[in-house]
């Protein structure tokens, strides 16, 4: 209304009002303001309609595209407290619990009374482990409005994670009687009924959710677990049967049905669900470590010795991995591979005692017997000193406290065993790149359909305007996607251009084929000739900078650096000497302090260098200059995870998903939970 106020004076010109002018004016005004209430109607259509999509996607559980849909009503509207809330879902269910906690307290501040938002905001904190807030939110909700169902069967969840059972199984038992039908309120009042041994009451709740939902994979595993609990084997199986029959990948229900399996003695059964399990997620590290236990007791050893092999890929700081593997090691008399599991059990854990008891044996059957004698006395030494402790002598001191724990928990990660090489952030099991560096290239329209390849650059647009689009150049740090022979012929054309006249833009888009092609010296001796005669030629400046770092990360790809074995402990990372791309994109800098490409750029060189304090101020700077340039948020996320700042990690991670990363959900699953 305020558009259609603001222009009411352009209907109303001072002059004499004829009764013929006076209804001409009053039918314009009248059409004026049937287009405003019109377009209002447009806008408020749309708005609904993005919503709509946004939620349907979110049924659909395509929670990126659902993110995408509020994105843009967040944009247009950021007033609305829906968008908000239903943006926050999407996250809560990829796992991103930092970033929903955002969107849900926005739809609070918009909204006090949003009683759906404090309830997921619950969730998300609980999510979080921060279980007293979780419980504020819950009982906010129960105070807006007590006959919500959820709110009751939510805190109960938290309160089981807090150990008190009594009121977890009290607030279920509200849900209950609210909601008589709510099958997870039943299930979870079985599980808290377990924990108190009432194992009639679990067992009841269990069959009242199967009478209640035949499909319940989860209701029937649990059930399964009960039985498992008083040793009856047949029915627990029978009951794993059912649930696997309507998610044939539940790996939880997997690992039971295997535990079954092998209190019943039935070994290939138990092989064969390990087996299913690696199928359905490989990374799955217990079923590896429970299928080489497996394995060395039924006698194979070779294949028990390949398992521990993987485990120890995606885990190398356990002692109880090096060990096991060293004493099957000892059974097939490979003695040095035993001596050198022994050896990293004991690095990791000074203290372990078997470990030297058992390298002493395999010393004797190398004939190193000074060797065992010291491994020996040195065991001797730790009972010794254990003795002693328990007997209260503080200077007795054993490391029996939690690294002794983290050392023997095989799903233990660290995040002192990530290393950030070459400009990736390196995990013992992943790798995950950095996002690259952005450099000027043709805009083709396959990359266009690819998905989002560029940024608005004033620099781009004033290029692209005087040469009428003829072709189109872009900033961007993928790819380009051209036809077959294009590029080459695309080069050949400006070549021919070049020699009826030394045009500084043909040897641009010449230098900008060439890097695309990375034909590096080519496209660095047309940069350079451009900048002879135009040294403040910022687009030429940059994408110098830009062969060059990338002729360097070329080179360092076929060298030894990045050719280490995952898992491998890692060097000191090498510096290269990118002191002339610096140069180049500070030079950029001068001529356009806005240039947040440049910027960017810079933090990527400090990463791939390992410099990664000056990284993160890089891209914090571009963060500051442009706050939806999504890739710097992405990687000084990667680099937080680096230094354990998850939470900061998370925060960047989810920015980042937000803006159209993807990648950015997994990476949030894997580290920051």
């Amino acid at each position: 209304m305020r558009e259609c106020a603001g222009r009411r004076t352009l209907f109303f010109p001072s002059q004499t009002h004829t009764l013929h002018g006076m209804q001409m004016k009053r039918a314009i005004l009248i059409l004026w303001l049937m287009a405003c209430a019109a377009g209002s109607l447009q806008a408020q259509w749309n708005t609904r309609n993005m919503l709509r999509m946004g939620q349907n996607a979110l049924y659909f559980d395509d929670y990126v595209s659902a993110i995408d849909n509020f994105n843009h009503i967040v944009r247009v509207k950021p007033y609305l407290s829906e968008p908000y809330f239903f943006r926050g879902l999407a996250k809560l269910n990829l796992d991103d619990n930092e970033g929903a906690l955002q969107d849900f307290s926005q739809a609070i501040e918009l909204n006090p009374n949003y009683f759906q938002a404090y309830l997921y905001r619950g969730v998300a904190y609980s999510n979080l482990q921060r279980y007293e807030d979780a419980m504020g939110d819950f009982n906010e909700v129960v105070a807006l409005d007590p006959s919500v169902a959820y709110a009751y069967a939510f805190r109960g969840i938290t309160e089981a994670e807090m150990g008190r059972y009594r009121e977890a199984e009290a607030d279920y038992s509200k849900a209950l009687m609210l909601d008589d039908q709510l099958v997870v309120a039943y299930l979870n009042r079985a599980i808290v009924r377990e924990k108190q041994d009432n194992w009639e009451g679990a067992m009841t709740d269990c069959n009242t959710a199967i009478r209640l939902n035949m499909f319940s994979d989860e209701a029937f595993g649990l059930r399964g677990y009960l039985y498992y609990e008083k040793k009856d084997y047949h029915n627990a199986i029978e009951d794993f049967n059912r649930a696997l029959k309507v998610n044939p990948e539940n790996i939880r229900i997997l690992m039971s049905r295997a535990m079954v399996w092998y209190e019943m003695r039935k070994y290939p059964e138990t092989l064969a669900d390990y087996t299913e399990i690696i199928r359905v997620d490989s990374n799955y590290i217990y079923a590896y470590y429970n299928r080489a236990l497996l394995r060395a007791e039924v006698g194979e050893t070779n294949a028990a010795i390949r398992d521990l092999d993987k485990v120890v890929e995606m885990n190398p700081d356990n002692i109880l991995i090096y060990f096991n593997r060293g004493l099957l090691k000892m059974e097939i008399k490979d003695w040095y591979g035993a001596y050198d599991d022994f050896t990293e059990s004991i690095r990791l854990y000074p203290d372990f005692v078997k470990a030297y008891q058992a390298r002493a044996a395999v010393c004797e059957e190398l004939h190193r017997e000074d060797e065992a004698d010291a491994d020996l006395l040195a065991a001797w030494n730790i009972m010794d000193r254990y003795k002693k402790m328990k007997e209260g002598d503080r200077n007795a001191l054993v490391d029996t406290s939690a690294n002794l724990r983290r050392l023997i928990d095989i799903n233990a990660r660290e995040d002192e065993v990530r290393d950030v090489i070459n400009g990736r952030v390196q995990d013992k099991r992943v790798i995950i790149e950095l996002q690259d560096v952005f450099y000027v290239q043709y805009l083709s329209l396959d990359s266009l359909r690819s998905g989002k390849v560029q940024y608005y650059d004033k620099h781009i647009m004033d290029y692209n305007q005087k040469h009428n689009y003829r072709p189109s150049i872009t900033l961007s740090n993928r790819q380009p996607a051209y036809p077959d022979g294009f590029a080459a012929g695309q080069i050949e054309e400006l070549t021919r251009q070049l020699a009826v006249a030394d045009g500084a833009d043909a040897r641009l888009l010449r230098g900008v084929f060439y890097l695309s092609e990375k034909d590096f010296p080519e496209a660095i001796e047309d940069f350079s000739a451009i900048l002879a005669g135009d040294p403040d030629n910022l687009l030429a400046l940059f994408n110098l900078a830009n062969a060059r770092v990338m002729m360097y990360d070329y080179i360092e790809s076929a060298g030894d650096l990045t050719s280490r074995v995952v898992g491998e402990q890692a060097e000191e990372t090498r510096k290269v000497d990118y002191s002339l791309a610096l140069e180049g994109y500070r030079r950029c800098l001068q001529l356009d302090p806005d240039f947040v490409f440049a910027r960017f750029n810079i933090g990527n060189v400090h990463a791939k260098n390992g410099e990664i304090d000056r990284a993160i101020e890089a891209y914090t700077q571009a963060i500051q200059e442009d706050k939806e340039l999504a890739e710097a948020y992405f990687n000084r996320g990667l680099l937080f995870i680096y230094t354990g700042q998850k939470a900061q990690a998370n925060a960047d991670l989810s920015k980042a998903g937000e803006l159209g990363i993807i990648s950015a959900y997994n990476i949030i699953k894997r580290y920051c939970r």
